[in-house]
């Protein structure tokens, strides 16, 4: 019986060992979450969805040595748990049939993990289409292989947004990956993000700090983790307040420029003067481009602007900008650059 070590940097590699599985061969991988990886890229060209049904832990040390992943059609609907006695209750329709097909792996000496057990007969039929096979829960964790993970950050240190990124992903076609979502995009994006935060992002508040002993009406702000460290930071001078409230008729809004070494979002609101000439009215380093980081820039925006509404808004064509523009500037006209 072979011994093949898989790989998960590799995705080419691990289809070709896909037909390892039906063989018996001996299969070695690095992590759990590198075997849920094979074993769900297998899944996902079989037509199933998969699920991680138990984990063993040693009772002494509480570290896992066993993990056992089935067919998502494994077992039944517990119905003693569906509501109480008596009590009437909408049932969503059981989809489980019982499904014995499963991989199970175990911890091996050496830390790695290995193939102990592989059962493939399942007792249903198995998904023909792609579209429907892409409806299975998990898969729709595709987006964090490293394949795509890598292809979202290459994308994103060129400088193209999270919905913009989406738009090209979704072009390539590649039948063992669904459709990533702007969301998706955003999540790993601000995982990369922190790591190229730390003294620098500091620094730069710091500075901020001094500036506010030059300039009392230097507005600035910092949206902070759960762990204290620096997320979203927004900042406007004396000069950019001033001038919002003379030429605040039409503002706009982009978020396309990432030449900071941050590798974050920058938010400038631009306008323009009397003399046709631009003018920076505000700007912002965001951590991701989600509806809640917008709507955060939006509310203090306005409250660094004495709460001077805008009359006109041009930004491009992205949901989340314009959700949060209706959430904060409900009355604002909202238009669309090309």
């Amino acid at each position: 019986m072979d011994i093949v070590t898989v790989q998960s940097e590799n995705e080419a590699f691990q289809r070709n060992l896909i037909e390892h599985i039906d063989a018996n061969d001996y299969l070695v991988f690095d992590t759990p979450d590198d075997a849920y990886e094979f074993y769900n890229g297998y899944a996902f060209l079989h037509g199933f969805g998969i699920r991680t049904r138990v984990t063993h832990k040693n009772k002494t040390t509480n570290e896992a040595y066993r993990r056992k992943f089935v067919c998502n059609k494994e077992g039944f609907k517990d119905l003693k748990r569906d509501g109480f006695a008596g009590e009437a209750k909408k049932r969503h329709r059981d989809l489980r049939t019982g499904c014995e097909a499963f991989l199970r792996i175990s911890k091996g000496k050496d830390g790695k993990w290995s193939v102990d057990a592989f059962n493939n007969a399942h007792n249903h039929e198995l998904t023909v289409s792609p579209a429907k096979v892409m409806k299975h829960r998990s898969h729709g964790k595709f987006h964090r292989s490293l394949a795509c993970k890598s292809l979202m950050l290459e994308l994103g240190q060129s400088g193209l947004r999270a919905s913009q990124i989406k738009k090209v992903k979704n072009t390539m076609k590649n039948p063992s990956e669904n459709d990533v979502t702007s969301k998706q995009c955003s999540d790993i994006l601000g995982e990369q993000r922190k790591k190229y935060k730390g003294k620098e992002f500091y620094g730069l508040i710091k500075h901020f700090q001094d500036k506010l002993l030059e300039d009392p009406d230097l507005y600035f702000v910092v949206d902070l983790f759960n762990d204290g460290s620096p997320r979203n930071i927004f900042l406007a001078d004396r000069r950019s307040r001033d001038s919002y409230m003379k030429f605040a008729d039409v503002v706009v809004f982009d978020v396309t420029y990432m030449t900071n070494k941050f590798m974050m979002p920058f938010a400038p609101f631009v306008g323009v003067n009397h003399h046709r000439q631009s003018m920076l009215f505000a700007g912002a380093l965001l951590e991701n481009e989600k509806q809640e980081t917008f709507e955060w820039l939006f509310q203090n925006f306005l409250k660094c602007m004495f709460d001077k509404h805008l009359f006109a808004i041009i930004t491009d064509q992205d949901k989340a900008i314009g959700n949060a523009i209706k959430r904060v500037f409900p009355k604002t006209q909202h238009r669309f650059y090309s």
